[in-house]
């Protein structure tokens, strides 16, 4: 027997609480079916010490982008086969694995019971259903077209998780090589380098300029390594306070998008992002100013945001979307005729998903090319690496084999 706490509510619809004993929590539904209660929930109550580590456990858990994915496409199929909402986040959250977004789906379930809107109990967990979900979801309970927005919402939250991956997926053999290549030079440093070094001090040469720049980041290496580790910290330290400024965090955006390699595929990305946003909710009958305020919070560089921001008062005042985008200097020419284009044509939304489609093309080819043109850098470096430990072993090692030999 266990004791399971039950919110139920009575024939009169007032909310009835309190704990029964019962061997499982069905035992307890069919009880409080009998006195004529509709339950609203049932949990076993756990000793206390095992609650206070489960939320330790789940302040810490996160709910995962595909789950998420996952879960739109299942309420998606339920709802366009007429099932009702609660009874789909009954059935959803029985099955989900995370026990957070478990947690998180019954509270949701709650609060609908207790008058919230789908949208309104969603935003009450930001981290999880962000401003775009809740705002699509919005629009599709007002529109009575959920299934559909919901299959468009699970569409977006895939392709964003999908450039996610690949870029990560892109980034992994340069982090392997660099990391390699520290944890190689840490071991000569610590083990190879001061062998040679007493054989050099010994033999009182005349050493070459690698072999004293070898030995000094030798010395600075082993004497001052807790200064290196201090001054690393401190400067991680210092650039993420900078960052966190509103002038730091525009020039750090503003350097990204102009930097060499990454930034033309970060443009693209935002670019596409952007547009499939926007094209998106249009698409969901959300009203184009509210659609550019959601846009510019979804969008994570700060400079990209300021466009939208200011795209948004150019609506406002009555302005088209072409112009104000084509002053920014930051949108691409494609972009700006193509929005340009559906807003003659009065099909924006169509316009707009076919530009995120062209970028997430442009993104895929970009990223592809990045892996092909970071290993000829590294390579270089490595080369470079090598030639330099080579020279300032082997140089004056030739000095003392040419001593020897005139000694004998």
């Amino acid at each position: 027997m266990a004791i399971y706490q039950y919110k139920a509510r009575n024939r009169m619809g007032a909310l009835v609480e309190g704990n029964m004993d019962a061997p499982s929590a069905d035992v307890v539904g069919q009880e409080l079916g009998r006195m004529g209660h509709f339950p609203v929930s049932i949990k076993s109550l756990e000793a206390a010490s095992d609650k206070e580590k489960k939320d330790v456990l789940d302040r810490f858990r996160k709910v995962k982008p595909q789950e998420i994915v996952l879960f739109t496409r299942q309420m998606a199929t339920l709802f366009n086969a007429g099932i009702p909402l609660l009874a789909i986040l009954s059935a959803l959250g029985e099955n989900m694995q995370n026990p957070k977004f478990k947690d998180i789906i019954r509270h949701v379930r709650l609060d609908i019971e207790g008058g919230l809107t789908l949208s309104g109990a969603m935003g009450k967990y930001p981290d999880v259903f962000s401003s775009l979900y809740t705002s699509m979801i919005e629009a599709g309970e007002a529109g009575g077209v959920m299934d559909q927005i919901l299959r468009r919402l699970a569409d977006l939250l895939e392709k964003d998780a999908e450039n996610e991956a690949k870029i990560k997926g892109a980034m992994r053999y340069p982090k392997i090589v660099v990391t390699a290549m520290f944890l190689a030079v840490t071991i000569l440093m610590w083990k190879v380098v001061p062998v040679f070094v007493s054989i050099f001090e010994k033999a009182k040469i005349t050493l070459p300029t690698p072999t004293k720049l070898l030995i000094g980041a030798h010395h600075i290496f082993t004497d001052y390594w807790y200064y290196m580790f201090l001054a690393m910290g401190a400067a991680i330290f210092a650039f993420k306070k900078y960052t966190a400024t509103e002038q730091g965090r525009r020039r750090w955006d503003r350097f990204k998008l102009k930097a060499p390699l990454f930034g033309p595929i970060l443009l693209r990305s935002s670019m596409a992002k952007f547009a499939r946003i926007f094209g998106t909710l249009q698409m969901g009958g959300v009203p184009i100013l509210e659609t550019l305020n959601i846009t510019s919070r979804v969008v994570e560089n700060v400079i990209i945001a300021q466009i939208i921001r200011d795209l948004r008062t150019a609506v406002q005042d009555g302005l088209g979307l072409a112009a104000p985008l084509k002053l920014s200097g930051m949108v691409p020419p494609m972009v700006i005729q193509m929005i340009a284009a559906g807003e003659e044509s009065g099909a924006l939304d169509e316009m707009l998903l076919k530009v995120s489609d062209f970028y997430d093309e442009e993104v895929d080819r970009a990223i592809k090319s990045l892996s092909s043109m970071i290993e000829p850098i590294l390579l270089v470096f490595m080369a470079a690496l090598v030639l330099f430990l080579a020279l300032s072993i082997f140089l004056p090692m030739w000095d003392m084999s040419k001593m020897a030999k005139g000694g004998g």
